[in-house]
């Protein structure tokens, strides 16, 4: 299903001007369905119907809504929240329904004798703010929104839940909570957004007559992640292919005391299809994995002062990878200190290579955030949410409660591509883009699982995916594997180190 933002849907309409439609024509379209819906939802022949109507657009469609309703037998009565509508096509809707002398009442004049009116009402229309609304509730349309809500009858809202921003689905005080709502041609943020969907009730799509043509210049996803996308965006391996053909990634990670977070990410990434891995580690990492792990490329590293990579000498030695590679990983299990925060700089400021920032990385980002303004290359952060209010200057209970705007406004601030991991991870671009995944279960909540991902996302990069999409299928198909492997083992005793196989089954199940 297509999910568009507000100033996509604008633009949809604003195109499909060319293809012989009008903005009248598109609000009685848009009425006339909203009416439709509600005569096939409700037997509505006798029922009472307050429709509240905004001075915006989402008004006019009311006004059309209210006349197709009682065209077909409902009792109507239309209550003015804001005043007169403003546009030029609400106008006319709003003259079409005093002609037809369908009775009209003003919120701000005749309050009492609407919220009489309303304890009899069966049905309620919402139809106050559209995709526009921002910030908080006006007077008279918070007062409106509080007698809808406290209302016993059934309420339909016209595209979005009044009081509910479109793009980021966060709610303003006294938001209007439906139980049905109708949107209009597509999709928008608010309706797939955790806490925007909780406002929305049951979701309707409906069609308004916007021509295909109208969507040819619009760009960018805003959405779930479907397995057989994920799956389409996969490299095909020809039958005539080398290892060269799959990406070099370089993995730079772990330290003395984290030697198992390097495996993991090593494990998932060759797992993922990457052609060429190596690991650049201090000696004890690449010995402890190079024992267990035989198809991996091994650069051994001097030490530095906290028994981690050495930034002076890492750096020298790493120079030459850095041009070769097609992406890289860094900081999985790297140690929170002077060495890993110099040397993510030097590499931030010597690749264009894609470059996956994990764990550690992160966490030694949070002194200079603004180290990512000198990114030659696209870069992939992987926070989880006690990492995400350190480099954001937030508190956890901040990100936990509008997880998806903060991940869009950091991305779009920082441009870089953030991966918030967690219960339903999202996934920004710096373009204001944003997917929500809905694989995934608690048994992911175990020290090593991010090392797992950050592989899985640095193997596709490294296969050539864009950022976005590398970081789709990772997270994807990390939880799709999670959920496999809950199944045969439980959610309590699955491990990270059982999340790399169980990929693997996934993509033979998968013909891959």
């Amino acid at each position: 299903m297509r999910v568009v933002t507000s100033g996509q849907m604008r633009k949809i309409e604003e195109n499909s001007l060319q293809y012989d439609m009008t903005y009248q024509r598109l609000m009685e379209n848009a009425g006339s369905a909203a009416a439709m819906f509600i005569r096939n939802t409700f037997k509505i022949e006798g029922l009472n119907c307050m429709i509240f109507c905004g001075s915006g657009n989402n008004g006019g469609d009311g006004f059309v809504t209210a006349r197709k309703l009682i065209e077909n037998g409902a009792n109507v009565l239309v209550a003015l929240v804001g005043g007169e509508p403003k546009s030029d096509e609400a106008k006319t809707m709003y003259k079409t329904v005093e002609l037809m002398g369908m009775p009209v009442l003003k919120l701000s004049e005749s309050f009492d004798k609407v919220m009489e009116i309303l304890e009899k009402a069966d049905i309620i229309v919402d139809a106050i703010y559209g995709t526009g609304f921002r910030g908080g509730l006006g007077q008279w349309e918070k007062a409106a929104c509080v007698a809808i809500n406290n209302a016993i009858a059934a309420v339909v809202s016209l595209d979005i839940p009044s009081g509910v921003e479109c793009d980021t689905g966060k709610s303003a005080p006294d938001a209007v909570t439906a139980d049905f709502t109708v949107a209009f041609d597509s999709l928008k943020p608010v309706h797939i957004l955790p806490e925007g969907k909780l406002k929305c009730g049951k979701i309707e799509v409906v069609e308004i007559g916007i021509p295909d043509e109208a969507y040819a210049e619009i760009t960018g996803m805003f959405g779930d992640i479907y397995t057989e996308d994920v799956l389409r965006s996969l490299k095909k391996r020809e039958q005539d292919s080398n290892k060269g053909d799959f990406g070099k990634l370089l993995i730079i990670a772990g330290c003395n005391r984290y030697r198992g977070s390097a495996a993991l990410a090593v494990t998932a990434a060759l797992r993922c299809g990457a052609g060429l891995v190596t690991l650049a580690s201090t000696k004890p990492v690449c010995d402890a994995v190079s024992a267990g792990i035989y198809e991996c490329i091994y650069i051994e590293l001097p030490e530095g002062g906290s028994q981690s990579i050495s930034a002076d000498s890492g750096a020298a030695l790493l120079r030459e990878s850095l041009k070769t590679s097609t992406a890289i990983l860094f900081g999985c299990g790297m140690g929170n200190n002077e060495d890993t925060e110099r040397l993510l700089k030097y590499i931030v400021k010597n690749t264009r290579r894609p470059l996956v920032i994990d764990a550690d990385g992160i966490n030694v980002m949070a002194a200079n955030i603004n180290i990512l303004r000198e990114a030659e290359g696209p870069v992939i952060l992987t926070p989880h949410p006690g990492e995400m209010a350190r480099i954001s200057s937030s508190t956890i209970g901040e990100i936990q409660r509008d997880r998806s705007g903060t991940a869009i406004k950091f991305a779009e601030k920082h441009k870089a591509y953030l991966v918030l991991k967690g219960h339903n991870t999202v996934i920004a671009s710096p373009k204001g883009e944003l997917l929500t995944n809905h694989s995934g279960n608690p048994g992911l909540a175990a020290a090593g699982s991010g090392d797992v991902l950050a592989g899985m996302i640095a193997a596709f990069a490294a296969q050539g995916l864009g950022p976005f999409e590398a970081a789709a299928a990772g997270v994807h198909l990390h939880g799709l594997a999670a959920d496999k492997a809950a199944k045969e083992l439980s959610q309590d005793a699955m491990l990270p180190s059982d999340l790399p196989l169980y990929v693997a089954k996934f993509l033979a199940e998968n013909g891959r």
